[in-house]
């Protein structure tokens, strides 16, 4: 501890390096916005509780624009008692937000030979003199306090990305196990189901997890999820895997629409193949795709095309969406029965022949099916009463690049196995 040399504050190495770099801080080289900004960013940063992170506010707030002009110093001369009424604390209590905000080199003080604040300001509001508490140091630190802030802001964009992936591989295994319960050997099953449930165990609170330890995890439950579905893609039908690869029937980002033309042969061959032809409304869709203005394709788009996405597995779709197989015939055993039953669904649902004709343009045909579907589905359990309303909306997202149907079937699939689980004799794999 350094002898002060007044004989009231007593000095660390730490509290004398902060005062010199305050007392040479390049005071104009921001104004007084660009500082608040800073202020509002430095919390997580500095991890301040919140009556220091109060304090600093009035602190900040007593000062002018003038104060953070160049030839200028920003100082604050209220009272401990003034600001432990505006803090509604006591003046002990004060005193140790203070000096907790000194030592972690916020603010400085730019003491009078008896330590009193005090300070008066001319007609236009600069300071003519002034003994009190000094925030220079949000100045004289800007650089290093908002590098700080942005790398805690990468790493918590990291983390969200993180937890997002892994709560969307948890839910792919939950679903590929309980899709895979019958067909997969028990022992093998049970052996899936204990390493899902340890590596839930050890995930813990994710929301509380470090990247590091997200990371780890996320590199786990890949590896789980790849071993798994490598056995339930290896027990699919293999007519129906070629044909869903012929098709394309991925779920692909839709930040680059495709365009769907009814003058292209093969378009139009497709859609009659796939039974377009049982809809009585099918020469008014096909007139609607001939009207519609072709999409413009920029050139930056044409050489670089989306990546397609995950493979859904048509099983998925009607766990999740179990009204198309309620309502029709027979229930679809490869995409391109789905895509000719949505043909069927659409005037059932209420949806327009435009809307559908819209969604298919800017989707394209396999997420436009898997979106009606849904919208089906959403509208049997009662979360939608306007399915052509609904559907225009996601046609909107899609040509925003925003739709993402995974999510939604996700949600959808989560629900139908939680009401499957708590049915009386319902067996879970939690």
């Amino acid at each position: 501890m350094l002898k002060s040399s007044t004989g009231w504050r007593k000095q660390t190495p730490e509290r004398a390096y902060f005062s010199d770099l305050a007392a040479n801080a390049p005071i104009g080289n921001h104004g007084r916005a660009e500082i608040r900004k800073l202020l509002n960013r430095i919390r997580p940063v500095l991890r301040t509780n919140t009556t220091q992170m109060l304090l600093l506010n009035i602190l900040f707030d007593a000062t002018y624009d003038q104060d953070w002009q160049k030839g200028s110093q920003p100082i604050v001369w209220l009272s401990n008692e003034a600001l432990a009424r505006q803090l509604n604390i006591s003046v002990n209590a004060t005193r140790a937000a203070l000096r907790s905000l000194t030592d972690m080199g916020i603010i400085s003080h730019h003491d009078s030979a008896n330590c009193r604040r005090s300070g008066q300001r001319d007609r236009s509001g600069r300071i003519v003199h002034a003994h009190g508490i000094s925030l220079a140091l949000l100045e004289a630190r800007f650089d290093e306090l908002t590098a700080k802030a942005d790398r805690l802001d990468l790493e918590n964009h990291r983390r969200r990305i993180l937890r997002n992936d892994i709560t969307s591989l948890r839910r792919d295994i939950m679903a590929a196990l309980d899709m895979s319960k019958e067909t997969l050997p028990a022992r093998r099953w049970q052996s899936f189901a204990k390493r899902l449930d340890h590596l839930r165990t050890f995930l813990g609170k994710i929301g509380r997890a470090s990247v590091e330890h997200l990371e780890r995890m996320h590199r786990d439950f890949e590896r789980l999820w790849k071993a798994l579905n490598a056995l339930v893609m290896g027990d699919l039908d293999k007519k129906t895997d070629t044909k869903a690869s012929s098709d394309g029937h991925l779920l692909e980002p839709t930040t680059h629409p495709k365009t769907v033309s009814c003058n292209d042969k093969r378009s139009c061959a497709y859609a009659q193949h796939s039974g377009f032809e049982a809809d009585s409304a099918c020469g008014a869709e096909k007139m609607a795709l001939e009207n519609e203005p072709e999409r413009i394709v920029k050139p930056e788009q044409a050489e670089n095309p989306a990546k397609s996405g995950r493979r859904i597995d048509l099983r998925t779709v009607l766990t999740a969406c179990p009204i198309i197989s309620e309502l029709s015939a027979e229930p679809p055993r490869n995409w391109r029965e789905l895509d000719a039953y949505a043909a069927e669904l659409r005037p059932m649902l209420g949806v327009s022949a435009h809307a559908w004709a819209e969604m298919r343009q800017v989707a394209g045909q396999g997420l436009a099916s898997l979106a009606l579907a849904i919208t089906a589905q959403k509208q049997a359990d009662g979360e939608v009463s306007s399915p052509g309303g609904y559907l225009r909306g996601m046609a909107r997202k899609a040509a925003d690049g925003e739709l993402h149907l995974e999510k939604s079937l996700h949600g959808l699939l989560a629900r139908k196995l939680a009401a499957r689980a708590s049915q009386p004799g319902a067996e879970l794999f939690l």
